[in-house]
Parts: structure tokens; C-alpha cells; sequence
């Protein structure tokens, strides 16, 4: 190889390098910068009331969807989905209209198969009912205890949790 392509290839490599740095000190600046117009925006804030809250999430920690092929498979006893004493209390589930909770394929399917260990497939664990206390706790603080903006004890009025019709979603409203 002559030294052209050689000088042309570490040219392009520092020329690689400097623009990731140049990236990089944009990407901090712009942080900065937005940090601190965040911090100027809250007290400008201070004169709205709030309406609404939306919040969306994922559930927490579950049992796999089905067994990775190949490989020597993890127990996934039914001791790993007790659900903790704190998160028990009773609820219904309805359909959209308020009617009868209505049939899962999905759900069907999952139950059709067991995991070594005798669990079934996507169910929550207790971990991930943990998680979600825990995302529960964090929620109460800041619009209860901080805002105000729901009242201390549960009213059904006050808050609306809507789940697709999958066990481990509903038991996420639960937790």
C-alpha cells in the first residue's frame, strides 16, 4: 500500500474522532443549558394548576414468554409469584363498558404451556410486583403527599386504571 490511502485512512479516522468530540461537548452544553432552563421553567410553573395525571408503564419482572431453545432451562417455581401480603386487597375487572371481564387468547395460550419449575409463561413474579409497589409508592409521594392533587384515601372517582386482559397486567393495577 502506497502512503496516500494509508495518509487518506487515518486522516478519515481522526476526522471520526473529532467530530465524536465535537458531538459529545454539543450534547453537554445542550444538557446544561436545558438543565437550566428546566429550573427557570418550575418557578414560572408555579401558577398553573394541575388537571390530569397520565401514566403509562410496563410491567415489572415476569417469567419468561417460553424457554430459549437449546439451552438447559431455569427452574421458575410457583413460590417466585406469591404476591406480598401488602399488595392483597380485592377488585374486579371489567370490560371497558363495565361488563363481565372478557376471554384472553393470549392469556389461554400462555396457560397451555408450563415452564420447568411449574410456573406458566408471562406471569409476574414477585419481584415485579414489587417494582410496582415500589412505582406506586413513588407516585403517591408526588401527586398525594406533595401535590395534593388526589386525596389520602382511595375514591374509584379519583383514579381510572385501565390494563390489556393479560393476568400479569391486571395484577400490576393490584400491586
Amino acid at each position: 500500500m502506497t502512503i496516500w490511502p494509508r495518509i487518506g485512512i487515518l486522516s478519515s479516522v481522526f476526522y471520526c474522532m473529532h467530530r465524536k468530540r465535537m458531538v459529545y461537548a454539543e450534547r453537554k452544553h445542550d444538557e446544561v443549558r436545558h438543565r437550566r432552563d428546566c429550573t427557570h421553567h418550575i418557578r414560572d410553573c408555579q401558577d398553573y394548576e394541575l388537571k390530569l395525571v397520565q401514566v403509562m408503564f410496563r410491567h415489572g419482572a415476569r417469567t419468561p414468554l417460553k424457554p430459549i431453545p437449546h439451552k438447559e432451562q431455569v427452574e421458575w417455581p410457583p413460590s417466585i409469584l406469591d404476591a406480598p401480603g401488602h399488595t392483597q386487597f380485592t377488585y374486579t375487572v371489567t370490560d371497558l363498558t363495565g361488563g363481565p371481564q372478557p376471554h384472553s387468547v393470549f392469556e389461554e395460550r400462555y396457560r397451555s404451556t408450563k415452564l420447568k419449575g411449574g410456573s406458566f409463561p408471562g406471569q409476574l413474579t414477585t419481584v415485579g410486583m414489587l417494582q410496582m409497589f415500589k412505582l406506586g409508592e413513588r407516585l403517591r409521594k408526588e401527586y398525594i403527599e406533595r401535590r395534593s392533587f388526589l386525596s389520602p384515601a382511595f375514591k374509584p372517582s379519583e383514579v381510572f386504571v385501565r390494563s390489556t386482559n393479560i393476568v400479569r397486567n391486571v395484577e400490576i393495577g393490584r400491586a
